[in-house]
């Protein structure tokens, strides 16, 4: 004697096919991640050996395309010293004060951009910010580093709103300066690569899943339809 089941799991289809979809559109979105990916790690190659461009031409007039990690050389209009925006992260598993100093510009879309000058050295083992004054940059070469927003962290907002400030919405990480801030080291930022290591490395997996999703349900229906002896 033989039956057959005709009732059809509706609820069970509709959640598979839901999964299904948000597997392959991670899987879709991890294969866009890794095209970004790969554009990503060409700028930060070329930038390694690219001569510095000035970086009126690098903002230009108006802002233009992101020119994060681009080399430029910046010539930063006068200004009377200042005190530091102080930054505190760890360096070799020390706490050190990043120097964070506005740069005022001419000829961009900003008023200027916030400059990472680098390590202060009578900060180093204090988990409080160093306090001081510095020469002005004048002359600095580096690499535009992207920040999210038009400040520099929230140190950097309360100084640029407290001096009504346009900055570029970027820092730029100082590889020398001209003449060099006393007291400070130039320490450029950690390989950029190392923060991609992991972007649009699931995209098998997500389609992975998916297949294993659909082979599931299909295996059920299979037993749940075929004839029973």
């Amino acid at each position: 004697m033989t039956s057959e089941r005709t009732d059809f799991p509706i609820g069970l289809t509709l959640a598979s096919l839901i999964a299904f979809a948000i597997c392959c559109g991670l899987g879709v979105w991890q294969m866009q991640r890794a095209d970004w990916k790969a554009g990503q790690l060409k700028l930060i190659a070329a930038a390694r050996t690219a001569p510095p461009l000035p970086i009126a031409m690098a903002l230009g007039p108006s802002g233009g395309p992101d020119v994060s990690y681009r080399r430029v050389t910046a010539v930063c209009l006068p200004q009377a010293p200042a005190p530091i925006v102080g930054r505190v992260t760890s360096d070799n598993n020390d706490w050190v004060t990043r120097a964070i100093s506005f740069c005022p510009l001419a000829g961009t879309a900003y008023e200027g951009v916030w400059v990472d000058r680098g390590f202060v050295g009578a900060s180093r083992g204090s988990t409080t910010p160093a306090q001081l004054t510095l020469p002005a940059p004048v002359n600095v070469v580096g690499v535009l580093s992207h920040t999210k927003g038009d400040c520099f962290g929230s140190d950097g907002c309360a100084y640029w709103f407290g001096h009504l400030l346009r900055p570029a919405p970027y820092v730029l990480v100082a590889e020398r300066e001209t003449p060099p801030a006393p007291g400070v080291t130039p320490a450029p930022y950690a390989n950029a690569e190392d923060n991609l290591q992991y972007v649009g490395a699931y995209t098998l997996t997500w389609f992975g899943l998916a297949g294993t999703l659909a082979a599931v349900y299909a295996a059920m229906l299979w037993r749940r339809y075929r004839p029973k002896r």
